[in-house]
């Protein structure tokens, strides 16, 4: 019976041994598992779409000798320097790159969009010198200003810094705008004088907003933006048709916006690590 048991002792201790070394042999054969060190990490590209909304502040000045009077050139100059409305939709395409240490983030974007910016004005308003008890008195005489501004697209380079979460971004961001700003201005005065300013530039300014960015899934997220854009000042003259010796015309404008929007990413991923 002993002898037996032994023997079956020995059999078990054995098949131990077997097993022991076949488990540590599928273990060191185990292929490693390819996992991102970081959820935001790397290259991504998407687009975004929303509406802009701002100011377009517009200071003009009219010059002109006699037979015109100063308060009448002071009445034209206020009425050529209007504050217009603008507003109109964006839309287009983003690129950036993001690294993180801990939950701070920090990124690069640049992206490309339409931006269909529109504002305009338009009255009639009347020579001062004219009205009852001015220096020229009735009848009165009345004078046309024409106003627009408009921008076709916007193009911003910016920085991003925030905290993040494995599913969860939000971030700060600010850098260079560049966008092309149209401006249209017509006077039209006694006697079929029209006075007319028309000029583009393309206009270098800054840009600053904050976001949020959330993951949907592995590769791609959604976000929703605010940025503030200033392009500066441009400026121009006007043009008199007929011409008239000593009428000057000058003009100033000032754009600024609002842009609210949301936005789809594709990420690439980052870093990839071996995981076991």
């Amino acid at each position: 019976m002993s002898r037996h048991f032994g023997l079956a002792a020995a059999a078990l201790l054995s098949l131990a041994g077997t097993g022991g070394a076949l488990a540590a042999d599928m273990a060191m054969k185990a292929p490693a598992a390819m996992v991102s060190g970081c959820a935001w990490c790397g290259f991504y590209v998407g687009g975004n779409a929303g509406y802009a909304w701002g100011r377009d502040t517009q200071d003009g000045v009219f010059g002109a000798p006699a037979p015109f009077l100063a308060i009448d050139t002071a009445a034209i100059s206020a009425s050529a320097s209007p504050r217009l409305k603008t507003n109109g939709f964006t839309g287009g395409l983003q690129a950036g790159y993001n690294w993180q240490s801990g939950a701070v983030l920090f990124g690069a974007e640049a992206d490309f969009n339409a931006f269909n910016l529109r504002g305009s004005t338009a009255g009639t308003f009347p020579f001062p010198s004219t009205l009852p008890g001015g220096p020229v008195g009735p009848p009165t005489a009345f004078f046309n200003t024409t106003s627009s501004a408009s921008s076709d697209w916007l193009f911003t380079a910016r920085n991003r810094i925030g905290w993040a979460s494995d599913t969860l971004l939000i971030y700060g961001t600010a850098g260079l705008a560049v966008a092309n700003v149209k401006v249209n201005q017509s006077i039209v005065v006694l006697g079929g004088f029209t006075e007319t300013a028309a000029y583009s530039a393309t206009q270098v300014g800054w840009t600053a907003g904050i976001g949020a960015e959330y993951m949907i899934s592995r590769d791609w997220s959604v976000k929703g933006e605010w940025l503030y854009v200033d392009l500066g000042k441009v400026s121009g003259a006007g043009v008199l048709t007929p011409a008239f010796a000593g009428i000057t015309y000058n003009t100033t404008a000032h754009l600024t916006a609002n842009i609210a929007r949301v936005g789809l990413n594709y990420h690439f991923g980052g870093p990839v690590v071996a995981k076991y």
